[in-house]
């Protein structure tokens, strides 16, 4: 750096000092082993410079600022310092040396006057040791080089200061003055922390400081936490720490006394100390040794303390008052840092409304059926409530066979628990009502402002803060939960005079508590996992609120998480079994549906209660989630749910055909569900529901002010067997359940096959299909640069590129590969059906159509439409959405060949009708259709049966949450129309009919039409329309020039499985030019649909003239 120092002898270019001539006191002097003072150069010499040695392992702040404060220049000089050289304190450099051994570290620190001479100098450090990284020593290098250079002119004293100031400085940036930029920079600077911590991580030893700190994260609660994991946690902590202690002082340099801005959380203190280096308050000593700059931390605190803080405040409370903006802005953060992070945890902002419903109803619940008049706010004890209600009893500290000790009496009833509390939104919440209702109540008694701010001042460290707890996984909502609950209470006036914690604790509260705690080596993850072991093991709950995570690919998936659900898996009928295995076990490993059960193991525990949660709506009707509902209704006496629907994946729609919306941004519906265990004990569960439709808006407005005894609720029977949470009409269960299912009356059955790679296995012809198979056969390059030609993903489930491509390869015939599907209704494809490229195959039925002669019948097991129309039949495997754009089809053949890989039933081939359907049709007919000459006839009745419009509405309440189920014939004679009638549809859906010939419809344009924009107006179907509505059924404001004339508007509007058949058929061929046989397809699509129009028709006059629905039938 050519400084001008001539002689090798250190000791002849320095003065010594001591910690006493400097006046440091002797705690600080403890830390310091020798100070040293760079002897000038020049008589005008600008800088001090300091040498000093630590005898810690890591730089320590506290000792360097006692130093600074020695030597600085002050407004007011002391007696002590009269005869002692002083400096501005931005004129001071401290060369500090610290460490042990092969970690001796070495630092040059920079003091720079806080923003409007405010607060504590701000401490830069540019440092360097034996582990620093090239590019680190790099950078360092370059700093001290072309800045900390000795100046040419050293009386320009001015240029000298500004050039080694420039060391120290990141740099002129933009000034933050908006929330959401602050979110998006604070998010840019947590990725570039996480990046340098993986890369940390990746070249420390064993002994490095973040290497340990991650292994006390592993062992404390996380262990499956990777280096990736770690990396986040700790880069989300940092980003979101620092900005609470900027918030909460936002006068002050973000670092000084952090500690004392997490008031709430002594371990969240104690771990900044740790990240940042910082004595704790217990005058501790931090030996982890984290470099600021190695990990990025100087950049957060310099973006941090340059932001103008008072404009973003402002800024947050600019922002809608139905959102709490502190925690809007995190979700905004986790968007901008890792938006997948955010679907893999299921991290969603819960809005205002939506929480303000439930904790003020679960509110309403304690006051009126449990009888405690001040709700969340009541004090009431366990020893008072077993006065008021003889039946209760003291709830035990723990489920082991034997145990005897219970809780205290003197323990308030009410506890309350958030166990994926977040950002802390309904404990804000919680904290408001509680507030509301005891200034109501004092101003009711005569208290005045000074008597009510007194009495809430007491109540909140005696009674508010002691019943509040919460459990979150992911450390930055942890960090924000903390500060808003310090913000809130401030806010309500409430006074930090006391050191009480508020009860957010950093654990998966899916984890149970353990008997042996591991050995943990940072204190403060060992203190914090003490204390919420103990309240997992000893603390009884009877408010549990929230809105747990939901997510299909669960991260919750060790065998104590898996456990849980077990008894998920039963109703009064037994052990559930499903022909979807997959299914089952994907709905029940769900996120939400391990913490409802984990709610109702908490009020189990206590014996009574309210769980009051908002989750993914599925499990209100769901047939695979049966064995929860089951299991809820025996436990609770009242449940009420509120489906908030705005399931954009099913395109539900309000009643009335409007828009639905979603009140998250997510596809998956939601619903609220309040659940209770009174004191007071029923003999039967009351269950209840209600339907909220309409724009977000609407739906906000509406929560912000319903109350249970205001909301027009439906009573629900939840009886066997699927036990739904919806209000189905009464008057259908006894007779409808009495029928055959579908699935009971057909043995084999699979799914659809699911292709996953449509752009190159699905093709309009053979020889298309196999020259693109050819194609990706013959590409040169590595497998992913294979699939970005061919616009498919390499990572997709099960596919690796590489070896398909070897596959192929191998191959002498891939023509023997191909084969003909059913993609949609009317509508073949060409598949290239093999193992290497289609995700499941469903070898099992596929391998049924290699007889001649056999069919597939088709349904949905579920219906999210507003009405029934899911039902096909093909001689080719069905596509896994053939009969529902939303749903699996399920697919079931008529015949079975055991040769074929089947079940083993026998040598010969025979009707796939189970042993109970074929025992009853048989006593009905005289016929047993496991013959194969009897096997199509209850095809053709169930077809029939599939197609009566009466049949679909009556009952169409029951068929959207299970297969459907066919009702048997009074009388052989209707059974003989509503076949003959069925296996006319059958033939018109199979394009065999000799009806579908005659066309009704006239071919208008070119020999060979390109399809444009398919519209109908006028009884044509377009192939150029005008502009067309989705909304309006396509239909075209303006008409093209080519098309198909005669096609009434029944037709054109008819829908089967969700699928508008004629425009659906046309559109997904929209760019290509349509063959002859195209042309001619089409139209026999066009008289197949009017002929089934009129078939449905004739179904239902047979049905009425037997005595209609349901007399006509037996079982009803």
């Amino acid at each position: 750096m050519d400084w001008p120092i001539a002689t090798e002898d250190f000791e002849d270019l320095t003065f010594d000092y001591t910690p006493e001539e400097l006046g440091i006191d002797t705690h600080s002097a403890a830390k310091i082993e020798e100070i040293k003072r760079l002897r000038p150069f020049t008589v005008d010499q600008p800088w001090g410079i300091f040498f000093v040695k630590f005898e810690p392992k890591r730089l320590p702040i506290v000792a360097l600022r006692r130093i600074l404060n020695s030597v600085a220049a002050k407004k007011r000089a002391s007696a002590n310092s009269a005869e002692r050289v002083s400096w501005e304190l931005d004129d001071l450099l401290f060369v500090s040396n610290y460490g042990e051994g092969q970690e001796r570290q070495i630092s040059l620190a920079h003091f720079s006057k806080p923003s409007g001479n405010a607060g504590l100098p701000v401490l830069k450090v540019l440092g360097w040791d034996n582990r620093d990284t090239a590019l680190h020593l790099d950078t360092v290098a370059t700093e001290l080089s072309t800045k900390l250079t000795w100046p040419q002119d050293e009386t320009d004293t001015d240029g000298w200061r500004k050039r080694w100031r420039s060391a120290f400085t990141l740099g002129e940036r933009e000034v933050i003055r908006t929330a959401r930029d602050l979110s998006i920079r604070l998010a840019e600077l947590a990725r570039d922390i996480r990046s340098l911590v993986n890369t940390a991580l990746a070249i420390e030893t064993e002994r490095g400081p973040l290497t340990k700190l991650l292994k006390a994260f592993q062992e404390a609660f996380a262990h499956d936490l990777d280096a990736d994991g770690f990396a986040d946690m700790y880069a989300q902590t940092i980003a979101y720490g620092l900005l609470s202690a900027r918030i909460v002082d936002p006068k002050n340099s973000t670092l000084d006394g952090l500690s004392g801005h997490m008031r709430t959380s002594p371990f969240l203190s104690e771990l900044m100390v740790e990240f940042l280096r910082e004595e704790n308050h217990h005058g501790e000593i931090s030996n982890q040794g984290i470099d600021f700059d190695e990990t990025g931390i100087s950049e957060v605190v310099e973006m941090l303390d340059n932001a103008n803080m008072d404009a973003v405040l402002r800024d947050f409370g600019d922002q809608n008052l139905q959102e709490d903006p502190v925690i809007h802005f995190y979700e905004s953060f986790l968007s901008a840092y890792d938006k997948q992070l955010k679907i893999q945890r299921g991290v969603f902002y819960t809005p205002r409304p939506i929480v303000s419903y439930i904790v003020r109803n679960v509110h309403e619940i304690l006051q009126t059926e449990f009888g405690l008049v001040d709700g969340l706010a009541d004090i009431t004890t366990w020893g008072q409530m077993l006065n008021k209600h003889p039946g209760l009893t003291l709830p035990h500290l723990t489920d082991e066979p034997g145990e005897k000790l219970t809780i205290s009496p003197d323990e308030p009833f009410v506890q309350i628990i958030d166990p994926a509390t977040g950002t802390g939104t309904f404990l804000i919440e919680v904290i408001d009502v509680i507030h509301q209702t005891l200034v109501a109540k004092w101003n009711a008694e005569g208290l005045n402002e000074n008597q009510q701010s007194a009495a809430w001042n007491d109540y909140v460290p005696d009674h508010l803060l002691p019943r509040l707890y919460a459990f979150e996984l992911m450390m930055a909502p942890y960090a924000i939960a903390h500060m808003k609950i310090g913000l809130k209470l401030a806010e309500t006036g409430y006074h930090f005079a006391v050191e009480e914690r508020a009860r957010i604790y950093l654990t998966n509260a899916l984890d149970p508590w353990s008997q042996q705690l591991p050995l943990i080596g940072l204190a403060a993850l060992a203190h914090e996992t003490v204390s919420v072991n103990e309240v997992k093991k000893n603390k009884r709950f009877t408010v549990v609120i929230g809105n747990p995570p939901y997510s299909k690919l669960s991260a919750n998936l060790e065998p104590r998480h898996r456990k849980l659900v077990d008894i998920y898996r039963n109703t009064d009928g037994g052990h559930i079994i499903e022909r979807g295995a997959l299914a089952l076990e994907m709905n029940l490993q769900d996120d939400y549906v391990k913490f409802i059960r984990l709610g109702q193991l908490s009020i189990d525990a206590s014996g009574f209660g309210v769980l009051g949660f908002i989750t993914n709506h599925g499990y209100l009707t769901t047939p695979t989630l049966r064995g929860m509902r089951y299991s809820l209704c025996k436990f609770f006496e009242e449940i009420r749910v509120l489906d908030l629907h705005g399931n954009s994946a099913k395109g539900e729609r309000a009643l009335d055909g409007s828009p639905d919306n979603n009140v998250f941004d997510i596809q998956q519906g939601v619903a609220i569900g309040l659940f209770s265990r009174m004191p007071s004990r029923r003999t039967e569960v009351v269950t209840l529901h209600a339907d909220l439709y309409g724009t977000r808006e609407y739906k906000y407005s509406r929560l912000a002010e319903m109350r249970l005894t205001n909301e027009s609720w439906k009573k629900c029977l939840t009886s066997a067997p699927l036990y739904k949470f919806t209000p189905d009409d009464a008057t259908l269960l006894p007779g409808y359940e009495n029928w055959a299912s579908v699935a009971d009356a057909l043995d084999l059955t699979s799914d659809g096959i699911i292709t996953a790679r449509d752009g190159l296995v699905l093709a309009f012809s053979e020889s298309e299909l196999l020259a693109r198979i050819v194609e990706f056969r013959d590409s040169e390059g590595t497998g992913e640069e294979v699939c970005e030609l061919f616009g498919i993903s390499p990572r997709s489930a099960g596919f690796d590129p590489n070896r398909a491509i070897r596959s192929l390869r191998s191959e002498a015939d891939l023509a023997q590969y191909i084969i003909k599907i059913q993609h949609r209704p009317f509508d073949y494809r060409y598949l290239f059906y093999h193992k290497e490229f289609v995700q499941s195959m469903r070898w099992p039925v596929t391998s049924q159509l290699s007889e001649k002669g056999n069919l597939l019948l088709a349904v949905t097991r579920q219906v999210n439409r507003p009405k029934y129309e899911h039902t096909f039949v093909s001689r080719h495997m069905f596509e896994k959405k053939t009969v529902s754009h939303d749903r699996n089809t399920q697919v079931f053949p008529i015949l079975f060949q055991p040769a074929s890989g089947g079940l083993p039933l026998g040598d010969k081939i025979h009707g796939n009708w189970s042993r109970s359907f074929c025992d009853e049709w048989e006593r009905l007919t005289g016929d047993n259709p496991r013959s194969v000459g009897a096997a199509l006839q209850p095809l053709s009745y169930i077809y029939g049966i599939l197609h009566s419009p009466t049949y679909r509405l009556r009952y169409f309440p029951l068929l959207r949450s299970d297969f459907p189920r066919i009702p048997f014939p009074a009388t052989n004679d209707l059974l003989g129309h509503v076949a003959r009638l069925g296996s006319e549809l059958v033939s018109l859906h199979l394009l065999e009919s000799p009806k579908v010939d005659n066309f009704i419809t006239s071919y208008g344009g070119p020999m060979k039409p390109r399809v444009v924009r398919v519209g109908w107006s006028d009884g044509t179907v377009w192939f150029d329309a005008g502009k067309t509505s989705a909304r309006e059924h396509h239909r075209a404001t303006n008409p093209g020039s080519i098309g198909f004339h005669g096609v009434p508007v029944e037709v054109w509007d008819f829908q089967i499985g969700g699928y508008q058949v004629c425009h659906k058929w046309l559109s997904d061929r929209k760019g290509r030019m349509l063959s002859k046989d195209d042309l001619a397809h089409y139209q026999k699509i066009v008289v197949a649909l009017t002929e089934t129009i009129r078939i449905m028709g004739e179904i239902d006059e047979i049905i009425n003239q037997y005595g209609g629905w349901p007399g006509a039938f037996i079982g009803t």
